[in-house]
C-alpha cells in the first residue's frame, strides 16, 4: 500500500508528531492511543472505534506491566494503514509478512529500551490491577521518552516505506485464525458491539504482538470489546476527569475490565503469549500449530464467554 511520502513536511515537521505523542499521554492518559492518535493524523484516518479499542491496552495491559502501549499501539498503526489490504486481496502470506515486520519493530524497541515489557523497566515497579506508572512524576520521563522515540521511529519507517513487499513467490492458501480478531468476531456475533475493520487490523496482535510472545492477543481482543462498549471518548472527556478516572481507575470500563483480567489471572496465570503457551514462536508456522490446538480454544472460549457477560451486564 502507498504510504503518504512527504508527511505534510511543508506544513507539520516530523518533530510535530512527536510533540503530540508525548502531549497525548497527559490527555489521554494512555501510551497506546499517544501513538495511534499522531499515526493516524499522518495518513489522514479517522477510526474512533479503534481509539476506544485501545483503552485497555495501556500500561501493559490494564497497567499490569505487560507489553508497553507504546508497542501495542505502533503494531496496531502498521496494520490500521494495510487495512485497505487486509480488505481486500491479501492472502496469508502477506498477513505473515505483515506479522514479520511488527515483530521486527518490537526488536528495535527491546534492543533501545531494553525491555518491551512494563514490569521490567527499572524506573517502574508494577503490581497488579496499579496505578498507570505515568502518573507518578518519578516515573513520566522514561514514558515520555518511550513515547517520543518511538514515534520518530514509524515516522521514519513510513516515509521510507511505500508498500510491504511480498518476497514469497507463492501465496499460501491455508485458511489463518488470528487470536484477536476471532474473539472479536466471535464476540460481535452475540453482541452486535464492534466491526470487521477492528477485526483485520486486530491481526497485528497475533502470538502475543507481531509473534513476538508479548501481550496475550485473545486477551488485548476481549479488552477492545469492552473499550468499544464502556470506554471513554477521550476527545470529548474533560482531561480531569480522565486523570481522576486513571488514578482510581474507577469507571464502568475499568470495572467490567478488572473482572476479566482477575477471572483470567486466576484462570490462566500469565497474561504473556510466551508464559501461557510455554513458546517462544520462531516463526508463523510454529504458532500457528499451536494456535489450533485444545489449550488455545479453551482459552479463546474462556475470554468469549466472560466477555459476553459482561457486555450485556450493563444492558
Amino acid at each position: 500500500m502507498p504510504i503518504t511520502s512527504l508527511l505534510k513536511r511543508d506544513i507539520l515537521k516530523s518533530s510535530t508528531y512527536s510533540r503530540q505523542s508525548k502531549k497525548l499521554l497527559f490527555t489521554t492518559f494512555n501510551c497506546a492511543k499517544s501513538q495511534l492518535i499522531p499515526l493516524q493524523t499522518l495518513q489522514e484516518i479517522q477510526n474512533d472505534d479503534l481509539v476506544m479499542a485501545l483503552t485497555g491496552l495501556a500500561g501493559g495491559i490494564l497497567n499490569n506491566g505487560s507489553t508497553c502501549g507504546v508497542v501495542i499501539g505502533g503494531a496496531i498503526s502498521s496494520a490500521m494503514i494495510r487495512d485497505k489490504e487486509l480488505a481486500g486481496q491479501w492472502k496469508l502470506d502477506d498477513k505473515i509478512q505483515l506479522l514479520n515486520e511488527i515483530r521486527a519493530d518490537v526488536t528495535w524497541f527491546e534492543n533501545y529500551f531494553g525491555t518491551s515489557l512494563c514490569r521490567e523497566r527499572a524506573d517502574l515497579n508494577y503490581q497488579r490491577i496499579t496505578v498507570l506508572g505515568l502518573l507518578n512524576p518519578k516515573k513520566v520521563k522514561g514514558c515520555v521518552a518511550r513515547s517520543g522515540a518511538s514515534m520518530e521511529y514509524f515516522l521514519k519507517k513510513f516515509d521510507s516505506t511505500k508498500k510491504i513487499q511480498n518476497k514469497s513467490p507463492h501465496h499460501n492458501p491455508q485458511t489463518a485464525e488470528h487470536c484477536a480478531q476471532k474473539i472479536l468476531k466471535e464476540i460481535r456475533n452475540e453482541t452486535e458491539i464492534g466491526n470487521e475493520k477492528l477485526e483485520r487490523i486486530s491481526v497485528a496482535l497475533d502470538g502475543g504482538i507481531g509473534l513476538s510472545g508479548g501481550g496475550c492477543g485473545a486477551l488485548s481482543g476481549a479488552l477492545m470489546a469492552l473499550g468499544l462498549r464502556y470506554a471513554l471518548d477521550p476527545k470529548n472527556t474533560e482531561p480531569d476527569k480522565l486523570r481522576n478516572i486513571y488514578k482510581s481507575m474507577d469507571s464502568e470500563f475499568f470495572t467490567m475490565a478488572k473482572i476479566l483480567v482477575s477471572q483470567f489471572i486466576k484462570e490462566f496465570e500469565y497474561f504473556e503469549c510466551s508464559r501461557i503457551t510455554g513458546v517462544k514462536f520462531k516463526d508463523w508456522n510454529e504458532f500457528s500449530e499451536f494456535r489450533n490446538n485444545s489449550s488455545c480454544d479453551a482459552l479463546n472460549k474462556f475470554l468469549v464467554e466472560k466477555t459476553i457477560e459482561l457486555i450485556n451486564l450493563k444492558e
